[in-house]
């Protein structure tokens, strides 16, 4: 098969043999649901005209018969994350599948709308721009929408360039790119230059401790200053109480607003707290429009009281934008340390818990984490669930995927998977309403409605940040594609794929886009 993938079609002859071949040899070693599935396809090809297969064609009718091969349950390693800039369809994918063999987790963008966007929701590692973008201005104008932001939060920038292009790469440097890599790659090379911006980066961060944006405490103080009152607590039982405060509805401020907008609520909101807070209050950004307080000496109720004094306070604060003034509300967890907490995840994750709870009762408001609130039944109904859908008009991947899926794991979910015909029945359910996080997988190749149709469907219906798209497409090499990641889809899987493939692109992306 890697040999058909580099050919635009295949003879009729050389897939009903390569069926052929799997039918006996299945049947040989006992594999009988795999001889079962490659004679049934056989039995279809009879009545096919011979002919030459496309990609699209043949990729589609084996992709049963590749869900039955099955391997070790896989596991999600940390991976760094590489925003990848391209509107050349070949090039974005040869670049996709290299870096992701070099196990970097690869976000793609074909406009700059879209990469802006991706910029400021998923925080990647490292910025790549192919040079090969159609326009010289096009490229200088990614790179000065980027290296502000990229500069402050120490964000490498590569530009991919032709190797005798001295005019083009002194331009990107003066714009604000940090590399400037020559074609042809040698992806050794990239990849070991990539690792050495990577270190350069985690060397930097470790001696910041104040987010660049807010003023806040960032991640690296985060863990200095629960250290110094997790001693206090042990030697001195100095108790402490953590509130997790995220934003309401920001994702709506910055897609109403724009990204500029949202970074100014963001200051104006840090610098609400940091003006409101008692002196020995720790304010840290933990991650895009969620912060953490720490409040020495502060039990629970306390703790919660202030800060909902806090909520009132910055409610009535007016944000100006343009001529129009907005007013943003936070819901926030509370949690208190105690004897049983040995680490600071779990005193966050407590905080989270609440806050999840807060916002599942319509959020502005302040929730405490009460252990016996959560081990009652009628709250396991609040449990986490991560839905997904499988949109696709082949009953056997249907069938396949269900059953594979409902065994699949990812903490802190339940999982609930549900298989859908085409994408009319799809759009006409409720499936894709209500709160949960979500996962579609959704086939390119559709009757009646197309997968695009859907896709940009869904995205004007669905906030983002409750639902991942992954498109199952034969079409590698089609402009449908490109379209497919401007319209938003999160990634794409090419048949035929394996479920291991599958099961690994579903973790990586529940942990890009739900996990804090």
């Amino acid at each position: 098969m890697e040999r058909w993938k580099h050919s635009d079609a295949i003879t009729y002859e050389e897939l009903y043999q390569f069926l052929k071949e799997i039918t006996n040899s299945a049947h040989h070693i006992k594999l009988n649901n795999l001889s079962e599935v490659a004679s049934t396809l056989l039995n279809e090809m009879d009545n096919q005209p011979e002919k030459l297969w496309s990609e699209e064609e043949w990729s589609n009718f084996i992709q049963p018969l590749i869900l039955l091969f099955s391997g070790e349950d896989t596991k999600v390693i940390s991976r760094r994350s590489v925003l990848l800039v391209d509107d050349n369809m070949d090039s974005l994918n040869y670049l996709k599948e290299e870096l992701e063999e070099r196990n970097y987790e690869v976000l793609m963008a074909t406009k700059i709308q879209r990469a802006m966007q991706m910029f400021y929701d998923y925080h990647p590692d490292i910025i790549l721009i192919n040079g090969y973008l159609k326009e010289e201005g096009k490229i200088l104008n990614i790179l000065n929408q980027f290296s502000q932001r990229a500069s402050e939060t120490m964000i490498p920038i590569f530009v991919i360039g032709e190797k005798d292009s001295d005019h083009l790469k002194v331009k990107v440097y003066d714009a604000g790119a940090t590399d400037f890599i020559e074609m042809p790659i040698q992806y050794e090379v990239l990849d070991s230059l990539l690792r050495n911006r990577l270190r350069q980066q985690f060397y930097f961060k470790k001696n910041v401790l104040v987010d660049e944006l807010t003023q806040a405490f960032n991640r690296i103080s985060l863990v200095n200053i629960w250290k110094g009152l997790y001693k206090k607590f042990t030697d001195r039982d100095q108790t402490f109480s953590l509130a997790l405060i995220d934003l309401d509805y920001f994702k709506r401020v910055n897609d109403q607003y724009g990204h500029a907008v949202g970074d100014v609520i963001l200051k104006n909101f840090s610098t609400y707290i940091l003006e409101h807070k008692r002196q020995q209050d720790a304010f840290i950004r933990y991650g895009g429009e969620e912060f953490i307080l720490l409040m020495p000496e502060l039990m629970l109720g306390e703790a919660a009281e202030f800060i909902n004094q806090l909520l009132q306070g910055f409610t009535k604060v007016a944000h100006q934008v343009k001529e129009d003034e907005i007013h943003i509300s936070f819901t926030a967890g509370v949690a208190e340390m105690t004897k049983e907490i040995d680490k600071m995840e779990l005193l966050i994750e407590q905080s989270d818990r609440a806050l999840y709870y807060g916002k599942e009762q319509g959020r502005k408001r302040v929730e405490v984490y009460q252990s016996e609130l959560y081990n009652d039944p009628e709250f396991s109904k609040l449990q986490p669930v991560l839905k997904i859908a499988i949109v696709d008009d082949d009953r056997f991947i249907q069938r396949v995927l269900h059953d594979k899926l409902n065994k699949l794991e990812i903490e802190p979910y339940k999982i609930e998977n549900t298989t859908f015909k085409d994408g009319e029945t799809f759009l006409s359910s409720d499936w894709y309403k209500g709160r949960e996080k979500k996962i579609v997988l959704l086939d390119g190749v559709l009757p009646k409605m197309d997968g695009l149709e859907v896709l940009n469907l869904l995205r004007e219906m669905v906030n983002e940040t409750e639902l991942g798209i992954i498109m199952l497409t034969g079409r590698k090499k089609d402009s449908d594609m490109v379209k497919a990641l401007e319209l938003g889809a999160d990634d794409y899987i090419t048949k035929p794929f394996s479920l291991e493939q599958l099961e690994a692109r579903i973790k990586r992306l529940v942990k890009r886009l739900f996990t804090k």
